[in-house]
């Protein structure tokens, strides 16, 4: 069950060039405003966001994405979750961090702090993991910076969940671009990993070039179900620049020290298609597959996961 949002704040960061407005509440983004066009889709008020069932612009954990089965193993020990997605854990549970009230931490013109404790055994998850975002808006850059500590071993996946729509309103199909800097993509059945990693050559998911998405997800296309699949980034490990988002008038620039990018073009939105979600974290269903980046976080180890979004 959701927090009640009825103590949740709204926070506004403003520079020259643009303004944002967060909500304690999941963390979430509301609102990007750039050139005068909010070029976020989702809700806007308090009570909107308590409604909304598709993560718009909240930060997902204790582990993003899903874990098939609700079931993994850790250290020898077996550990069930909620199964909020057929059979599988989605974003964290019934209770994810995307549903709880942070902590305001620090609050300036251009700066959010946010913290949030996750106790020992919240949603089957081991440990009580400590964290903390820190958002931070530079012109027209909004930067996430996302930090954790655990006092016992356990898993930790976190990334945002920001839908974008350039054009402020309709669906992002008309005039949209994406673009995916990697070579490599994660084939899935029923949404879950077959732990493979193929190259995007030849497929419908090479997106090495700008493509429209109309041209992918339109009636008749290669993908009329729309994207809901993990990326294998390339260009290192640190903060790199791994998308680009476009619709002929704005550029959305995505920069990300994270492994993967899962790219969902929104079809079960409200409004199909309004926004697409590029989600910066580790591959899915990474505890089952022993050759993906490993999610676990142990005590005395710090997790650190960054993304920068820069509209120009």
């Amino acid at each position: 069950m959701k927090e009640d949002t009825t103590h949740a704040h709204i926070i506004t960061l403003r520079t020259p060039q643009a303004e944002v407005r967060i909500t304690d509440f999941g963390a979430r983004i509301l609102s990007f405003v750039y050139q005068g066009t909010d070029c976020l889709y989702g809700p806007k008020t308090l009570d909107d966001a308590a409604a909304d069932d598709c993560y718009c612009g909240a930060i997902c954990g204790r582990v993003a994405n899903r874990i098939a089965g609700g079931r993994f193993e850790l250290d020898g020990c077996g550990y069930s979750l909620a199964c909020n997605n057929g059979p599988n854990s989605l974003h964290g549970g019934n209770l994810g961090y995307s549903d709880r009230i942070w902590k305001i931490e620090l609050q300036t013109e251009t700066e959010l702090v946010l913290t949030l404790t996750s106790p020992d055994g919240e949603e089957g998850y081991p440990g009580c993991v400590q964290v903390k975002a820190t958002y931070t808006l530079q012109e027209s850059t909004l930067s996430l910076r996302m930090e954790a500590q655990t006092d016992a071993p356990t898993l930790l996946n976190l990334t945002n969940h920001a839908y974008w729509n350039l054009d402020g309103d309709g669906t992002i199909d008309e005039r949209h671009c994406l673009q995916v800097r990697a070579e490599e993509y994660t084939p899935m059945v029923a949404n879950i990993p077959t732990g493979e990693i193929c190259p995007v050559a030849g497929t419908p998911y090479d997106l090495r070039q700008p493509v429209p998405f109309v041209t992918r997800n339109a009636p008749g296309a290669p993908l009329p179900g729309g994207f809901d699949d993990n990326y294998v980034l390339g260009g290192g490990p640190g903060l790199r620049e791994v998308a680009l988002l476009t619709n002929g008038r704005r550029t959305l620039r995505l920069q990300t020290d994270a492994p993967g990018l899962q790219v969902y073009t929104g079809d079960y939105l409200p409004l199909k298609r309004g926004g697409v979600a590029l989600e910066a974290q580790n591959y899915p269903d990474s505890p089952h597959h022993p050759n993906f980046p490993s999610i676990v976080l142990r005590p005395g180890k710090t997790y650190c996961r960054t993304i920068s979004w820069c509209l120009e």
